[in-house]
């Protein structure tokens, strides 16, 4: 009831302030257009289908209906202000399903070559395409049901301040509260070991000594642009711990888990350039963990588990257009150094050791050095109203794959259909193995712009 109120208000509100857009606030004394004020947005219906986890039957995994407002408030030279807000209302994971989501809120004060934003916020590093290992700042929805990569991007509460010094960019960063990102191990779509369950997350409080920082240069030269960065805090990724195992009444060791976060130092880079008629990106991350990381996991129960190793993950890639067909190719690499084979750890449990290795899984971490490759290839017709696209991800190490091909076809100039679908697939002790039944879909969506 409340969430409906609220709808309701913000409804009301939205449409009296697009009333004076149009009305007033969209004029000036001259009767000119006044570009002030900006109001637009979107909404629309979505469908996802696909096989239940147990069995081979068919099911829905998600329909919704969905209301985006986007909100923008210039005042003259000296700053502006941007919001975002989501209504969706449908069902989800056999549930029902009814939020209010303020993706980004945020106000910009700006001061000649300085600026500062403060406010809910989405913020992307990386110059690689769809992996980016310096992509720290904020958290993601991986278990999110949209057509739209981005949707599965989270705002964060934080401080952003910006000097220019052409051609510099440097950027130093703020975030006071964590938020870790939605991953498939709450909703149980691993299977737990036996005699394990779910207790309450463990995640740092909002002590000064729990924030995160991290800071940023740029360099936008001609045909060139790359940056280098620094993070230290709570990476947005959490794992799963082990808490203390009791024993019950009939002898039986019960083992508590949850998720937990952890703190790491990541030094990264990227660049991107032009060579010849290639466009040529890539992009470096070296993490390592602080605080209580032991390497060497090999106590009765380690709590420190759910750590990843120090590693480093290297991304390059090559872009081409030819006309209205474009590609991006990309290759992934990942070393981790003190690795270990999870067949030579000493838990005394069998579960503690499963943990490890779905610990593994959700870090990348399951060998000491992985290859990848990923493709992006993209065509569009009929005067750009057909579009046509196909990500795929391949590992070569691990074998796991990911294929999500999307038909878009725009029946006006914002009115469009989108059908397409995302599979996964990989051995058993993969996490594309693990998750591809539950989270493998084809989905169909229209959605209408204004």
């Amino acid at each position: 009831m409340i969430k409906l109120s609220f709808l309701f208000i913000v409804l009301l509100v939205s449409a009296g302030f697009a009333q004076d857009f149009f009305d007033d606030q969209g004029k000036d004394e001259n009767n000119a257009v006044n570009s002030s004020y900006e109001l637009n947005g979107f909404m629309r219906g979505a469908i996802f289908g696909g096989n239940t986890v147990i069995g081979n039957q068919g099911e829905l995994k998600s329909g919704y209906g969905e209301l985006g407002l986007k909100m923008r408030a210039r005042k003259g030279s000296w700053g502006d202000g941007y919001t975002e807000i989501r209504f969706r209302r449908g069902t989800e994971f056999n549930e029902s399903l009814s939020e209010v989501q303020l993706r980004e809120a945020y106000v910009n004060l700006y001061m000649g070559n300085f600026d500062v934003r403060i406010g809910q916020q989405i913020v992307v590093w990386g110059r690689a395409d769809a992996f980016n290992p310096t992509n720290n700042i904020t958290p993601q929805n991986f278990l999110i049901r949209s057509s739209d990569e981005d949707d599965r991007r989270m705002g964060n509460f934080l401080i952003r301040t910006s000097y220019y010094w052409n051609p510099f960019r440097f950027q130093l960063l703020w975030v006071p509260q964590y938020v870790p990102s939605v991953i498939p191990i709450p909703l149980q779509l691993f299977q737990l070991p036996l005699n394990t369950y779910f207790d309450n997350p463990i995640h740092p409080d909002s002590r000064l000594k729990n924030s995160t920082i991290a800071a940023k240069a740029d360099l936008e030269i001609s045909d060139f642009s790359g940056s280098i960065s620094y993070f230290r805090g709570y990476m947005p990724m959490p794992g799963v711990t082990v808490k203390e195992p009791y024993t019950s009444e009939n002898f039986e060791i019960f083992i508590p888990i949850a998720i937990k976060s952890y703190r790491m130092d990541v030094f990264g880079a990227d660049f991107s350039t032009t060579v010849s008629s290639f466009g040529l990106r890539g992009e470096a991350a070296y993490r390592h963990p602080v605080d209580d990381y032991v390497p060497q996991k090999e106590d009765l129960i380690d709590s420190t588990l759910y750590i990843p190793n120090p590693d480093f993950q290297l991304v390059l890639g090559l872009d081409k257009s030819i006309g209205d067909f474009s590609i991006i190719l990309q290759y992934i690499g990942r070393y981790v150094f003190e690795f270990t084979d999870i067949n030579d750890t000493k838990f005394v449990f069998p579960q503690i050791k499963e943990l490890e290795n779905r610990n593994r899984m959700i870090a990348s971490q399951l060998d000491e050095i992985s290859h990848a490759v990923f493709m992006r290839p993209s065509l569009s017709l009929l005067h750009e109203t057909i579009d046509m696209e196909l990500l795929a991800y391949y590992s070569i190490t691990t074998k796991e794959s990911l294929v999500k091909p999307v038909f878009s076809y725009d029946l006006t100039d914002d009115l469009t259909v989108k059908v397409g679908g995302e599979w996964y697939s990989g051995p058993d002790n993969t996490l594309f193995g693990t998750i591809e039944r539950a989270l493998s879909t084809v989905f169909a969506e229209l959605k209408v712009s204004f």
